[in-house]
Formats: C-alpha cells, sequence, structure tokens
C-alpha cells in the first residue's frame, strides 16, 4: 500500500491529502452535531422531567405533612375560630395536593407512571378517612374522630410519605445517571475527535514526508544533469558562454518535476 502510495503523481498524492484533510474536517463536523444532540436531549431531560419530578415529590411531601397537622389542629381547637383556621388550611392544603399530582402526572413518562398510580390511589383513600374524621368531629365525636386520625389515616399517611420517597429516589437516580452519562459521553467525544485530529495530522505528515522527498529527488536530478551539461560543455568549442548561460538558466526554470526532460 505505502509503495502504491509513493508511486503515485504528486498531483495526486496532493488530492489524497486535500481529501483527507476535507474527510476528516466532514467526521469531526458530524460527530460533533450528533453528540451536541445527544446531550442536549440528556440535559433537557435533566431539567424538563428529572429535577422537577424530584421538586414535585418533596412538596407533596411536604404537603401531606401539612395537611396532617392541621388535622391534628382541627381535632384539637378549642374554640371556633381556630377550628375555621385549621379547616382553611386543610382545604388549601388538599387543592395544593390535587394540583401537585395533576403537575407530576403531566411530566412523567410510562415506566414511571406506576408511581403516579400508586400516589394517586392512596391520596383517593386518605381523602375518604379525612372525610369521615371530619364527619365525626362535627359531630362532636371526638372519640371517633381521633382515633381514624391515629389509625386509617395515618396508616395512609405513612404509605404516601412512602410512595412520594419512592417518587424522589427514582427522579434523583435518574437524573444521577443522565448527568453521569452525559459526562462520559462528553468525554468519549473528545477522546474520539482527537483520535481523528491525530490519524489526520499523521496522514497529512506521511504524505507532506512523501511529497518532500520526491521533490528533493528531483532538484537532485536535476542539480546532476546541470553539472554534466556544464562539464561536457567546458570541452566543447563550438558554443558560445552565452549559449551556456541561455542554456543554464532555461535548465534551472525547470520545475524539479520536469528535469526528466533532459
Amino acid at each position: 500500500m505505502i509503495h502504491y502510495i509513493k508511486n503515485l503523481k504528486i498531483r495526486l498524492k496532493l488530492y489524497i491529502l486535500i481529501g483527507v484533510a476535507l474527510l476528516g474536517m466532514l467526521i469531526i463536523s458530524g460527530m460533533s452535531f450528533f453528540l451536541m444532540g445527544r446531550m442536549n436531549d440528556m440535559t433537557s431531560d435533566i431539567a424538563t422531567s428529572w429535577l422537577p419530578s424530584v421538586d414535585v415529590g418533596r412538596e407533596l411531601s411536604a404537603t401531606i405533612s401539612n395537611i396532617r397537622l392541621n388535622e391534628l389542629e382541627y381535632l384539637s381547637a378549642d374554640s371556633d375560630n381556630k377550628k375555621e383556621t385549621s379547616l382553611q388550611y386543610l382545604q388549601d392544603g388538599n387543592e395544593t395536593m390535587d394540583t401537585l399530582l395533576a403537575a407530576y402526572g403531566d411530566m412523567i413518562d410510562e415506566e414511571e407512571r406506576n408511581f403516579y398510580n400508586n400516589a394517586n390511589n392512596l391520596w383517593t383513600q386518605y381523602q375518604a378517612a379525612a372525610e369521615e374524621m371530619m364527619a365525626f368531629a362535627k359531630q362532636g365525636r371526638s372519640e371517633s374522630a381521633r382515633g381514624i386520625l391515629d389509625g386509617e389515616c395515618e396508616a395512609l399517611f405513612n404509605s404516601l410519605n412512602s410512595a412520594f420517597d419512592d417518587i424522589i429516589d427514582y427522579n434523583t437516580k435518574g437524573s444521577d445517571d443522565a448527568a453521569a452519562e452525559s459526562a462520559s459521553l462528553y468525554r468519549t467525544a473528545t477522546l474520539t475527535m482527537a483520535a481523528v485530529v491525530i490519524a489526520i495530522i499523521l496522514v497529512g505528515v506521511f504524505f507532506s514526508f512523501v511529497i518532500l522527498k520526491i521533490l528533493s529527488r528531483g532538484n537532485v536530478r536535476l542539480n546532476f544533469y546541470l553539472f554534466s551539461f556544464l562539464y561536457s560543455f567546458k570541452g566543447n568549442s563550438r558554443h558560445s558562454y552565452r549559449e551556456a548561460a541561455v542554456i543554464t538558466s532555461i535548465i534551472l526554470a525547470l520545475p524539479p518535476g520536469h528535469s526528466s526532460v533532459l
């Protein structure tokens, strides 16, 4: 293969050298666009899916804790004013829970659908138990209401917290994995493009060396012909020195590759 390349004409070698450089530029450009697209997709997933889901999971956990606290305050209130305040907080908390669950449902994919369904079902059960507890409280049956709060509502509260923790853990892991994959992709892209650049440089150096070597041989051959001509010219009285100067100028003006015509 190397012998075949060396036997090519200089013009073809230059074409190959330029072609390799252009091909390398195209490869690097294509890889850059492809890898940047992949990294952009990963970054977009982290920003629009993973991290927002983590934030929603934390807000859900905080909201159910506030609901639980306001239910306890409602049952423990010793005045109508305190009960009204706690009841208002409970209504706001319930609305917030519905809003957060709806927002979470809009940003998930099929793989995460089970987390949403589980949390939504538990919240529906909790609301039913809380309604029964509030009905007992309004009837003045405080012990029955407190029994539901410490029994069924507490069990559902723990289950909801566990479901929200699963959402947080799943999305935190997904975010970490996406960040790690993006970093790995960046390293791979950097090494690959560096390897392509080095390969292009090596090919360029090889062809440049071959071309320079050929040109150098041409100059040596030209100098040999010139020396031979002048030596033979010296003993030939039929030529004038002006003719020698003209012929020498013509020889020196010839490109190295054309010395073979002599």
